[in-house]
């Protein structure tokens, strides 16, 4: 467990004497939940900050027209939704189930405010972490350069990841994804069809199955 809590983002490159002197400080909430369990709801205000510390989750979102609904799988170790802490509106984006037996620690956020913002470390950590969020964001803003669908097909699924591996889950109607795509239901269900057909992606009834993000997007390199 205390090798595992220094691999959290949060915690990485604190030294072990300040670690230790850390957590004879802060209130640590240790929770477990059993599979299929629902851990989070979206709305719910954030009043902590949870890590997974081992087992697998599933993030869902839906549309705010509820026209598809995307779901990913994200592995231990992972701070949940860390941009949502702060804000006008500091609640979850997502929901969350527990794909498998998780653990998770939660730390309430006025003691991350008491506590570990007395470690440079753990500041400029958050800060990165807070950082990287936005530059991925600009990035995938101006870096538009699909010209097939397949590529187009790609950034949408790109675009509502939060994380850019593992695998994905899209629930949409093809006449939907045609329309998102600004294209018939025809083009992109030949399309799917290849993409299945490569093994890059498996098409269920009203679902898009991605085993493995990397590979789709290797694809296309």
């Amino acid at each position: 467990m205390y090798d595992t809590l220094l691999q959290l983002p949060l915690f990485q490159g604190l030294s072990t004497i300040d670690f230790n002197a850390l957590l004879m400080k802060l209130k640590l909430n240790f929770q477990k939940f059993s599979e299929g369990d629902k851990i989070i709801n979206s709305g719910d205000n954030v009043t902590d900050f949870v890590f997974l510390i081992s087992g697998t989750i599933i993030s869902s979102r839906e549309s705010d027209a509820s026209d598809f609904l995307f779901k990913e799988v994200i592995e231990a170790p992972y701070l949940v939704e860390p941009y949502s802490m702060f804000g006008v509106s500091a609640t979850y984006l997502r929901d969350y189930y527990a794909q498998t037996d998780v653990s998770l620690l939660l730390i309430d956020k006025q003691y991350v405010y008491s506590e570990l913002n007395k470690y440079n470390i753990c500041r400029m950590n958050l800060l990165n972490m807070l950082s990287g969020r936005v530059q991925a964001v600009d990035r995938y803003i101006w870096s538009r350069r699909e010209q097939t669908l397949r590529e187009r097909i790609i950034r949408f699924v790109r675009g509502l990841s939060e994380i850019q591996q593992g695998e994905k889950y899209l629930q949409i109607k093809m006449n939907t994804l045609a329309d998102l795509m600004d294209t018939t239901r025809l083009r992109v269900s030949n399309e799917l069809n290849d993409m299945a057909e490569s093994g890059l992606i498996v098409l269920k009834r009203k679902e898009i199955y991605i085993p493995d993000m990397n590979k789709l997007i290797e694809s296309t390199l």
